[in-house]
């Protein structure tokens, strides 16, 4: 399998964003891109996951475990791609085949040959689309909608990140003096956070779609580190945020786990602020990024993301190739 995680490295280095290339040299960037790599290669072909996979989604319309592994697909002009099934938010209505790896560039046209010799394999699923974790979403998006086959691209999701060295070298937020953070109880943090969500919920009835509130196998990851907490402002409790260490998508560092506020503070360019105070408690070793990734309906979030210093450094792309319905 070392071998299979090479080659993936490799060629996911320019499906990898340009920041990542820029805070890390190269043996930093492809070890971390090995790390990424290893637990998909892992699934490849293997049964054991397969049949798992399978269980867990309810048997399917597919009974052969290896149907539900990874694949690794030999493409006709020499190049390879390493594919699963998958399911958005785990719903067996909306099957998904996630590309995971290919040795193809990210371009629209490389992409209308991959999906040629993918699609077929996973017609017993009846998959929506295809999915591509993309070193600039929004470009691929562009180049895509101009391609006769993938007139209806889009952004599922933005992963933003940036050094947690210079996030702390910023200036602070305006309301920076009136934020402040309070180690939380697990148990305390799970409810309020299915409070905030259900108000918000209520505004946006597809809220579920691309945010739902942390887990408490989550939270407690978080609380472990020291690093889950209650929000107040002004000496008032305002919402949740939480962070966890987390190395993926070629980067090490802590992921943003939950970031919550309730309807009397959301609004209010508060958000900025809290990820400052977030910041100043991170342990943050050399190299340490933080990150999360945000729908792409997700303005309000993605802005706040972008204006305390992180960046885009990748996100998830659907692709509809001719015959799928769409995500």
């Amino acid at each position: 399998m070392t071998s299979l995680v090479s080659e993936m490295a490799e060629a996911r280095s320019r499906w990898t964003g340009r920041p990542l290339h820029q805070w890390y040299t190269p043996e930093q960037a492809r070890s971390r891109r090995e790390i990424a790599m290893f637990e998909q290669a892992a699934r490849v072909a293997d049964e054991d996951f397969g049949r798992a996979f399978r269980d867990l989604m309810g048997g399917g319309v597919v009974a052969y475990p290896l149907a539900w592994a990874n694949r690794r697909i030999e493409l006709s002009d020499g190049h390879w791609c390493i594919t699963g099934i998958r399911f958005r938010g785990l719903d067996v209505t909306k099957p998904f085949v996630d590309v995971v790896a290919t040795s193809l560039p990210p371009e629209a046209d490389a992409l209308a040959r991959l999906a040629d010799a993918v699609v077929p394999r996973y017609a017993a699923f009846a998959p929506l689309a295809l999915r591509v974790d993309a070193p600039e979403p929004a470009v691929l998006v562009d180049a895509a909608r101009e391609h006769p086959w993938f007139a209806g691209a889009s952004v599922d999701q933005y992963a933003v990140a940036a050094l947690v060295a210079d996030l702390r070298a910023r200036p602070r937020h305006a309301a920076y003096d009136r934020v402040a953070l309070q180690e939380s109880e697990v148990d305390h943090a799970q409810r309020a956070c299915a409070r905030l969500y259900a108000e918000a919920a209520a505004r946006r009835p597809d809220l579920d779609m691309w945010a739902t509130p942390s887990t408490a196998d989550e939270l407690q990851d978080c609380a472990a580190e020291g690093l889950l907490f209650t929000v107040t402002v002004d000496g008032v409790g305002a919402g949740v945020v939480a962070a966890r260490r987390d190395d993926d998508r070629a980067m090490t560092g802590l992921v943003v786990q939950e970031i919550v506020l309730d309807d009397v503070h959301r609004g209010r360019r508060l958000a900025p602020a809290v990820l400052q105070r977030l910041v100043d408690e991170l342990p943050g070793g050399d190299g340490d990024t933080l990150w999360g990734t945000i729908h792409a309906d997700n303005q309000p979030s993605l802005r706040n993301a972008l204006s305390t210093g992180r960046v885009i450094v990748g996100g998830d792309v659907w692709l509809t190739p001719p015959g799928l319905a769409g995500m």
